[in-house]
């Protein structure tokens, strides 16, 4: 677009000079082969130069784009000189400048205490629990679930072993559906059918039309759903080149947005390393060919051998593979990381991004963003009445009773809430196919559920 623009310019300017070169011939002796060649001269220079910044600009483009999840190694080296804020904790073992998730995460969500030999795990997925390894955590009030297999419980009490939804912690790019009773109620899938029996998977995410891993930028909404993945990476690698940002001042403004980063920050982040025109464009979080690619949460856990060597895995949820091969079941609502040593470490992106917010704010605003995310304003009156929290209606579970269950196969939505699995009795007001659960939403695609005329 600018080497068109480059062109035409350099197209007037030579006519210009031509028209005028004519003119001054009628009142100097100046021969046409002087004036041709002056205008070649004007011309040449006009050219180079314009290749010049094109080249200039291209190599600051590219120096841009192309920044990975090793953007901070650089920076490694003088960062107390370089920023007035703490470095991000790295993993011991981990890739180069890898952060410590776990860490960040437990300083504002803490744990239950883990038992002694780990977190349970079963000996296959859909088996039985390893010898050693059958003893659950304690549940502790205000704190957190160590062992962590499954998001049924995600904005509820802590002590029912969940941890708040991107609802709840203010992700700025989740565009949720609804809670009017339909299937994906409260999800990132919104669902408009009179089908309980639709794959909620299948229902479309906002700004989701460009293919895998991309999202359109558009006038009504801005960038669209992206993966909390993406702009923590995005904050990762601003906060640790740091350079002349004021992150204190640049990224917070505790009045209109209290403990989180503005939202004007998180677009200028994210599209400065992952946008393509009015697309963002990001790889999943996880290694290719031996390296962590830009967006790497090593949290996720997905995909694991042997559990996950007949294609029955969604993403990080391990399903068997009947439950794969049922064609229509969310794979949400398998469990998480359930076997070998990895069981029960799973810890969603959304809540390391909220996280590693409060831990800058803390930073900065100490007097106003307590270190644990219960005590900071988004944390206030958190989960305090089932029937406005923001979880999301369950489906029927092989066992009712087991938080590593599989969903039950015929596949059945919703559960009835006999057992911990939540249902309708448990979220929603007696009689009503809405509640008020406080947080952001798009209106305008999902429908009522099935069973729902107002």
């Amino acid at each position: 677009h600018n080497s068109t623009k480059s062109g035409l310019l350099l197209l007037l300017l030579t006519g210009i000079l031509f028209k005028a070169s004519i003119k001054r011939r009628k009142h100097f002796n100046i021969t046409p082969h002087l004036i041709t060649m002056r205008i070649s001269q004007t011309a040449i220079g006009l050219l180079f130069s314009t290749i010049a910044y094109q080249a200039s600009a291209s190599k600051s483009y590219k120096t841009k784009a192309s920044k990975t999840f090793k953007t901070s190694k650089s920076s490694k080296k003088g960062r107390s000189r370089q920023c007035p804020l703490e470095r991000i904790p790295i993993l011991e073992d981990g890739f180069s400048d890898e952060p410590d998730w776990s860490a960040i995460i437990e300083i504002a969500f803490p744990p239950w205490d883990t038992p002694e030999n780990g977190c349970p795990r079963l000996d296959a997925l859909g088996g039985t629990l390893v010898s050693g390894f059958e003893n659950f955590p304690e549940a502790v009030a205000e704190k957190f679930n160590s062992c962590y297999y499954t998001k049924a419980f995600a904005g509820l009490v802590p002590s029912k072993g969940g941890y708040p939804t991107p609802i709840d912690t203010h992700y700025q790019y989740e565009f949720a559906a609804p809670f009017l009773k339909q299937p994906g109620d409260g999800s990132v899938h919104h669902c408009n059918t009179d089908e309980n029996t639709v794959d909620i998977g299948s229902c479309p995410k906002l700004g989701n039309t460009c293919g895998k891993d991309c999202a359109k930028i558009t006038d009504d909404y801005g960038i669209g759903h992206i993966p909390p993945f993406v702009p923590l990476a995005a904050v990762r690698n601003a906060y640790s080149s740091c350079g002349a940002t004021n992150i204190c001042s640049d990224w917070f403004n505790f009045n209109t947005n209290g403990c989180n980063i503005k939202k004007s920050v998180f677009d200028d982040l994210v599209y400065d390393q992952f946008g393509e025109g009015d697309e963002i464009k990001f790889p999943g979080p996880v290694i290719i060919d031996g390296e962590p690619s830009s967006t790497y949460f090593r949290l996720e856990y997905g995909g694991e051998s042997p559990a996950c060597d007949e294609g029955n895995c969604r993403g990080p949820h391990y399903c068997t593979e009947d439950v794969a091969n049922e064609g229509n079941i969310w794979g949400d609502f398998c469990p998480y990381v359930h076997t070998g040593p990895n069981s029960g470490k799973y810890r969603h992106p959304h809540i390391a991004l909220a996280a590693l917010e409060l831990w800058i704010a803390n930073q900065c605003m100490p007097e106003n963003c307590p270190a644990q995310w219960l005590d900071s304003p988004n944390g206030q009156e958190y989960a305090m009445d089932e029937e406005t929290t923001t979880s999301i209606t369950w489906s029927k579970m092989d066992d009712e009773n087991d938080p590593m269950s599989q969903p039950a196969v015929p596949y059945a939505w919703p559960t009835d809430g006999s057992g911990i699995f939540p249902g309708f009795d448990n979220l929603y007001p007696s009689g009503k196919c809405t509640k008020s659960a406080p947080g952001q939403y798009v209106t305008e695609i999902a429908g009522l559920g099935p069973d729902c005329t107002v």
